[in-house]
């Protein structure tokens, strides 16, 4: 019965909620300690939200009413490919981008974005857009990153400092007020992760927590389909991709992101300390997303918290950059 099978599920199901409690991060006894006393000091997150691409997303024409200050903020910056080690432009003066700034290799909204770009990756370069997946950290980790989702390294890029989040202003997390800061509190940045979830410097965050369990039936996920399918070894956390079609296709079933997502999290804590960045401040720093055609902006949706990335409702909001990527009408 549906009962029994999904007895398995269900036991994994709570380990991935607890996991998701702490956005899967176990870091030593150490780390968590603090002689000092504790003081919380939420970030200015507002000042960093740029409310103009919700308009973007659902009204035309395709190009916002921005200035082109990304192209100029970004025209000097450079970040060095996984695969060359090569220095390159995040921007030029022709052709369209999309340009995902992810947060850290080891974070949850990093992989789940990443396996998103990576199904419609074909659709996006048969249409010529590019495509620049930057994340925050070490060459090693990227690499570690491109090896376990498959992604291409000639589409990945790290930035070790996160020098871009820091130009343009993205969201700094809770404790800091910019990304080139140190925490303003002698808590250690994993635990800080802890009132994120809560809303406290990530607005939105625990909706989207949420979100994974009850599904939606005005999205359509294939890409977690195929994950699932990837993910058939066999050993937990596997579960069986029909057991879904059991409730229905052509949605997002209950509990389907969240076993995808308890999947993605196994994968992180068995690299953890691979993946993180050397600076562990900037294991709160989100990222954003952006994309150009030529030097104008047609879209910016700066993180809001974990999981809030790409807009407003999170996961959901891919398709919709997907189809602004290649000059579809929403």
């Amino acid at each position: 019965t549906m009962v029994a099978g999904s007895l398995p599920l269900g036991v994994g199901l709570l380990v991935s909620l607890l996991l998701q409690a702490a956005t899967c991060f176990s870091p030593p006894p150490s780390l968590l300690s603090s002689s000092r006393p504790l003081t919380f000091t939420p970030s200015p997150v507002s000042r960093h939200f740029h409310p103009s691409p919700r308009p973007c997303l659902i009204l035309p024409p395709l190009s916002c009413k921005m200035t082109a200050s990304e192209y100029e903020t970004l025209k000097p910056m450079r970040v060095q490919n996984v695969k060359t080690s090569e220095a390159c432009e995040i921007v030029s003066p022709t052709g369209r981008r999309l340009l995902v700034f992810l947060t850290h290799f080891g974070d949850l909204a990093s992989w789940e974005y990443a396996r998103q770009l990576l199904y419609h990756m074909p659709q996006l370069e048969s249409q010529g857009v590019k495509v620049m997946a930057i994340g925050i950290g070490t060459q090693e980790a990227a690499k570690k990153f491109a090896e376990h989702l498959s992604f291409p390294e000639e589409s990945l890029f790290f930035d070790p400092d996160a020098s871009c989040a820091a130009v343009l202003g993205f969201s700094a997390g809770f404790g800091r007020s910019s990304a080139r800061d140190s925490q303003s509190n002698p808590l250690s940045p994993y635990l800080r992760l802890l009132p994120m979830l809560l809303g406290i410097g990530s607005p939105g965050t625990l909706a989207r927590v949420v979100y994974g369990y009850f599904g939606d039936r005005q999205y359509d996920p294939k890409w977690t389909v195929r994950q699932l399918k990837d993910f058939a070894s066999g050993s937990f956390p596997f579960v069986e991709p029909e057991l879904f079609d059991r409730l229905g296709s052509g949605y997002l079933r209950p509990f389907e992101l969240a076993t995808v997502r308890l999947q993605n999290m196994i994968g992180i804590l068995n690299k953890w300390s691979e993946l993180i960045p050397e600076n562990q401040d900037l294991v709160v720093q989100q990222g954003g997303t952006i994309i150009m055609e030529g030097d104008r902006t047609l879209y910016r949706f700066d993180d809001r918290g974990i999981l809030v990335y790409a807009g407003e409702q999170g996961v959901a909001s891919v398709p919709g950059v997907i189809q602004r990527a290649l000059g579809e009408t929403i």
